[in-house]
């Protein structure tokens, strides 16, 4: 009797086993399961953060129609946006436009303007942008003249040179590395600096 009773009191190891096993099977379950919900944030997180195409991106082929078919209103405004390569600044200027455009289309306007390129185009509104080897109007100008004498200008107009003053100094009386500098154009702030420039530049 009593080897009886202490059989049935001793544990038996393979309850023990089993029940690791179960653990461990629920355990590696938890960490599969905590795995793909991570994948599956990161998934939707990459989804979230990528750019995507709006209806702005491609023009409509109704709104390119339109455009080709829209003409020119009389009291169309004309927006001109300049950049100046040499000193980097930019200008913006509003126009009305010639009559001579009034119910022209995109491409007699195009053809108009041939060294602006027309960025927006609408009957009542124009914008066009355009880059020029110039100052602007901010700079005064140091540089010869067609024959060959050192002039100032100025920027009057946004795209042309107006001239100043004739200094009545040759170009090919100056310093090499002088004449290198007026022969494109020499900008300066104001004209005081630009004689003081060339006062140093002769000496």
């Amino acid at each position: 009797m009593t080897d009886q009773n202490e059989q049935y009191r001793r544990p038996h190891p393979h309850f023990s086993d089993e029940k690791a096993e179960v653990r461990a099977t629920i355990d590696r379950r938890q960490l599969l399961s905590g795995c793909a919900m991570l994948l599956g944030l990161t998934l939707l997180l990459i989804l979230g953060l990528t750019p995507r195409g709006t209806a702005d991106d491609t023009p409509d082929a109704a709104q390119v129609g339109l455009d080709a078919a829209a003409t020119l209103a009389g009291d169309c405004q004309v927006i001109q946006h300049l950049t100046y390569a040499p000193c980097g600044h930019a200008l913006t200027r509003r126009q009305v436009l010639p009559t001579e455009l009034a119910g022209k289309g995109r491409e007699e306007l195009s053809a108009a303007y041939d060294a602006w390129q027309v960025t927006s185009f609408s009957p009542a509104e124009v914008e066009m942008t355009r880059t020029l080897a110039m100052y602007c109007p901010d700079h005064v100008v140091l540089m010869p003249d067609e024959s060959g004498h050192l002039c100032i200008f100025v920027n009057r107009y946004g795209d042309a040179l107006a001239l100043v003053r004739e200094l009545g100094i040759a170009v090919n009386e100056l310093p090499d590395a002088v004449q290198e500098e007026v022969r494109p154009g020499k900008g300066f702030d104001t004209q005081e600096a630009l004689e003081q420039w060339l006062e140093s530049a002769d000496s």
